[in-house]
């Protein structure tokens, strides 16, 4: 199961449109900005934000752009300084060697007074499931986040929904289902700053 299919289905669940959809709609990016989207993917986000009447420039760069998206590596971006009035990493930074760098990168093509955006998974996402699934009670260590906006989506998750999210985030479970259909959340911590 790709992001993709994972996300539509986090989206059914939820009757959101999973993540894209709640954070534009919490995100105060001007109808005229020039937007950077590092870690694109396929472009979901920018097709979104040009669906929503975006008529800034916008860019998506991925190590594996989809059509229409730039090659590039979030620790060296392949463009000028000062470049653009948003920068968004959403769901990226966890999966770098050094998300330092790619921070700094960020900044460096962040015109002044404009927005870098990073959103990740918060530590209640899925979290009721997760316990369900493997009979563990994990203890969450996360820093507290004052200025984070804290975006949660309930959820009801049916045992054949949670295998497979399981699957698709490479979790190995043994078990029947017991347990379900589970109250949860989604959770997206952004920072935009």
């Amino acid at each position: 199961m790709t992001l993709r299919h994972r996300d539509t289905l986090l989206s059914r669940l939820s009757g959101v449109s999973w993540p894209f959809g709640l954070l534009l709609d919490t995100l105060e990016l001007p109808p005229g900005a020039d937007v950077l989207d590092i870690g694109a993917g396929d472009g979901r986000l920018l097709s979104l934000l040009r669906e929503r009447g975006h008529r800034g420039r916008r860019v998506g760069m991925d190590p594996a752009p989809g059509p229409g998206l730039v090659a590039g590596t979030a620790e060296a971006l392949p463009f000028p300084d000062a470049s653009f009035d948003a920068v968004l990493l959403i769901r990226v930074l966890a999966h770098l060697a050094n998300p330092m760098t790619a921070l700094a990168e960020a900044r460096r093509v962040l015109r002044p007074a404009g927005q870098l955006v990073v959103a990740a998974h918060g530590p209640d996402h899925l979290r009721e499931t997760w316990r369900v699934l493997t009979g563990k009670e994990e203890a969450v260590r996360s820093s507290p986040q004052p200025d984070a906006r804290h975006l949660r989506v309930p959820v009801i998750v049916s045992a054949a929904e949670a295998g497979i999210l399981a699957k698709s985030y490479g979790l190995v479970v043994d078990g029947e289902g017991k347990g379900f259909p589970i109250h949860d959340c989604l959770h997206l911590v952004v920072e935009v700053n």
